[in-house]
């Protein structure tokens, strides 16, 4: 089967919450979701030592890595623009170019953060909560 979501950091740092994890579960069972190489660099980011990171490269793996091409900067600089004309800065480059990423692929963005829906908002692409806002946390 084919991909349809794209997760994102703000998914993949709250696996310990059994709601996320059944979303994740099933997606996984049936290879439906990725995440990218970006996400990658954030979970690695909050490593406090070099066997946390290997034990977070580790578990990432389960998830196909959708690559970050160079169109990818072009379109989010674009949507960076088009937010700042609203008033809108300040949204995170990571999330900008993740969602560049799943626009790219068609894939709906998997999420736990605002950011995605102002930035669809722009885009028309497809976001969803992994879980209902503000039901974790």
């Amino acid at each position: 089967m084919a991909l349809t979501h794209l997760a994102d950091t703000s998914v993949l740092t709250r696996l310990k919450a059994a709601p996320v994890r059944q979303v994740l579960g099933e997606l996984l069972s049936q290879r439906r979701v990725g995440r990218c190489g970006m996400s990658d660099l954030e979970l690695g980011f909050s490593a406090r030592n070099a066997d946390e990171w290997d034990q977070i490269n580790r578990a990432v793996r389960l998830f196909q890595q959708v690559t970050v091409q160079p169109e990818d900067y072009t379109r989010a600089s674009g949507v960076q623009r088009a937010l700042a004309e609203h008033g809108l800065k300040g949204r995170k480059v990571p999330d900008l170019l993740i969602a560049a990423v799943a626009e790219r692929h068609a894939l709906t963005v998997l999420h736990y953060d605002r950011d995605f829906e102002l930035i669809a908002d722009m885009t028309g692409q497809q976001h969803q909560w992994v879980v209902p806002r503000g039901t974790i946390d």
